[in-house]
């Protein structure tokens, strides 16, 4: 470590020190670390990583760097349910540690005559302490739920392979800003300078035998007079709220008119948001969020034609996390556009390959240096006279034959079934600062079934708890018992109107709650012993809970369909608290899925979507489809047994993309089984 600067009052670590530093800080954690700080270190751990190309550890660290705090209320639950059940928990968890010690410093003779004299019933008191039960046999899914040893890069490539082969989990990260540490959510919220894209199971990867991969995308430099992404984005949310709670004090045919005039407005707004997000951000990079395909004979023609193209031009240094990135995107890319596909050939070819051979290679320029730490710091010049030392030939001529490669995907025969070919589940763990982001709208993942979950330790907790119901990667769901609560705060009555007749003549077997809330005990009960719950009403319906206690609905096995305003919306708690939401309660009490919406929406719109999806989902005796009940144009009505595609499906039913957008799933892929 360097002296203390007396001008700067800053303490300057020399490489080495930093990282001995963030080490000690990540690995030497309290058993309840502060969650935002916690994640700062483990983000700040992650890019050291990554320059060192570990990306193993790089994805372990970023793993670890998202929704802590809702890990210590996991463990704050669990500890309270284990105290109703043994009145005895807390003493005798406070009593184990002691043991322990105690046990492995055993008392000396001389040390046991003091305590004779101090005490002249030790004799009892040990026997009194003995009769606790103390061996506590926690499952592995409980302790890496917790901070612990057990959180380590080992355990967590463990957990990845245990986990279903179906499902390619990725993780969406964004990257340290130390502001997260000193101003409000609502103030960093738009300071997002890149975001790191982390395969942890993906099909070529598990080809390759290569573990986890991470790459960096850089945030997109808007055009002069133009707004950040970001900016954009929060400014849009917040007119959709003005105009929706507004529009009950429409009074007169032209504030009416202007109602629309402003809703179409936000549509074609929230349209060019994930037009950025395609096409200026993710690029060609989202191709590494798309699922493993069903048909595995696609894949092996995709591997064959980038290694053919490999070795037929002589790319002799590439990497195989290069290779990964290749066929993912030659895989992807009949939905790409050549705009997307090339500059990702670039950046793949040259800020992916060995740093070794770059810093072996590099002449620096006057804006790059020879210390630098990742190749994206250097300037494009400098990277592509480094690829022509190392592999003989130029970028210009890389990216000719990885475009070739494109053609012929799009224009063989051999290809064709790549398009519209079925995939399976995607499995996106998605930052608490970007998961405002309508990530499953993106023409990638569009047709894709793609649910959300809030951090691999989540995600493995609740596989292993439902794993006896876990078949083909899908939770093997009934719909035989379903309740539903519509409408209880009785001042929606056009919808009220629209559910409750669906819900009578699709799921006529179906019981639950019209214009009136249930009692509390009634709405635990419906989260606990139903197949489906569905709300259809203002926010997301925990309050009924009694205070919003939904999460005492322990082992819920029941997929909640939430269909208020922001029902599945993280809301963000003053300062640096924890982050909330209805799909946070229900996880903690084992739900498998709960669907809902992620801002402000209109009921019309909504009743549209969330009778679409019933009707794709849930088989009925219905002597008609629902779709020819009153609205020709909705979907065909052909029943869809993965929930994950009949949301996708769902989405199609309204014309309003910022309808559309705002529904999403949280939780396991979901199949009703026969």
């Amino acid at each position: 470590m360097e002296d203390f600067d007396l001008f700067s009052d800053e303490i300057n670590f020399t490489r080495p020190d930093y990282k001995d530093v963030l080490s000690k800080y990540v690995n030497e954690i309290p058993a309840t670390p502060s969650g935002p700080n916690y994640q700062s270190g483990n983000k700040l751990m992650a890019e050291e990583y990554l320059a060192q190309e570990d990306d193993a550890r790089c994805a372990f660290h970023l793993s670890e760097a998202v929704s802590a705090s809702l890990r210590t209320m996991a463990m704050y639950r669990d500890d309270q349910l284990k105290c109703c059940e043994n009145k005895l928990h807390k003493i005798s968890s406070f009593v184990k540690p002691i043991k322990d010690i105690i046990d492995t410093s055993p008392i000396s003779k001389e040390d046991e005559k003091i305590l004779d004299l101090l005490s002249v019933d030790t004799k009892n008191i040990t026997e009194v302490l003995s009769s606790f039960d103390m061996e506590e046999d926690v499952p592995f899914h409980k302790k890496y739920l917790k901070f612990s040893s057990q959180n380590n890069v080992d355990n967590f490539k463990k957990i990845l392979n245990e986990l279903p082969k179906e499902w390619t989990v990725i993780q969406l990260t964004a990257q340290y800003n130390p502001n997260e540490n000193l101003k409000p959510f609502v103030e960093y919220s738009t300071e997002i300078s890149s975001i790191y894209l982390s395969m942890f199971t993906n099909d070529f990867i598990d080809q390759c035998d290569c573990g986890p991969i991470t790459v960096n995308i850089p945030a997109n430099v808007p055009g002069e007079g133009v707004k950040p992404l970001f900016t954009e984005l929060y400014a849009l949310l917040d007119d959709n709220y003005r105009t929706i709670d507004n529009a009950r004090l429409l009074n007169n045919k032209r504030l009416v008119q202007n109602y629309w005039s402003r809703r179409e407005d936000i549509d074609l707004r929230m349209k060019s948001v994930i037009h950025v997000m395609d096409r200026d951000w993710l690029g060609g990079w989202g191709s590494l969020l798309t699922g493993r395909l069903v048909d595995a004979s696609l894949r092996d023609k995709v591997i064959k034609l980038v290694d053919s193209t490999i070795d037929d031009w002589g790319f002799i240094r590439l990497t195989t996390k290069q290779r990964v990135l290749l066929y993912n995107l030659i895989e992807s890319s009949p939905s790409l556009s050549s705009q997307q596909i090339k500059p990702c050939i670039r950046r793949i070819l040259t800020e992916h390959g060995r740093t070794s051979d770059i810093k072996q290679n590099l002449v620096p320029c006057t804006s790059c240096s020879k210390d630098f730490r990742i190749p994206s710091e250097l300037c494009l010049k400098c990277l592509m006279k480094c690829f022509e030392a190392v592999h003989k030939f130029t970028v210009v001529d890389g990216i000719r034959a990885f475009s070739q490669a494109v053609m012929k995907v799009r224009e063989d025969d051999e290809f064709a079934g790549l398009r519209k070919a079925k995939r399976q589940p995607v499995v996106l763990i998605v930052d608490e600062i970007l998961d405002t982001f309508p990530w499953e709208s993106l023409p990638v993942l569009s047709q894709h079934p793609v649910s959300r979950i809030e951090n691999i330790h989540f995600l493995y907790s609740l596989y292993k708890m439902h794993e006896d119901k876990i078949v083909d990667g899908y939770f093997a769901a009934k719909s035989d018992v379903g309740r539903y609560v519509i409408n209880p705060e009785n001042n929606l009555e056009r919808m009220e109107k629209r559910m409750s007749s669906f819900i009578k003549y699709w799921c006529g077997s179906w019981s639950g709650h019209v214009a009136r809330p249930p009692p509390p005990h009634e709405f635990v009960q419906h989260l606990t012993h139903s197949d489906i719950f569905l709300y259809c009403g203002h926010g997301d319906g925990c309050q009924l809970g009694n205070g919003g206690c939904a999460e005492r609905a322990v082992g819920s096995r029941c997929v909640a369909l939430l269909a208020g305003c922001g029902s599945v919306r993280l809301t963000h708690a003053a300062a640096r608290g924890a982050t909330q939401a209805a799909q946070h309660r229900l996880r903690l009490a084992a739900s498998p899925m709960v669907v809902g919406m992620l801002w402000e929406v209109t009921d019309l719109e909504v009743d549209k979507m969330v009778s679409t999806l019933v009707s794709l989902y849930v088989p009925s005796d219905a002597k008609v489809p629902w779709p020819s009940v009153g609205k020709a144009n909705w979907s065909k009505g052909v029943l869809e047994p993965d929930l994950l595609r009949a949301v996708s499906r769902a989405r199609g039913s309204t014309n309003y993309v910022m309808i559309a957008s705002s529904m999403v799933a949280r939780g396991l892929p979901i199949r009703i089984v026969a």
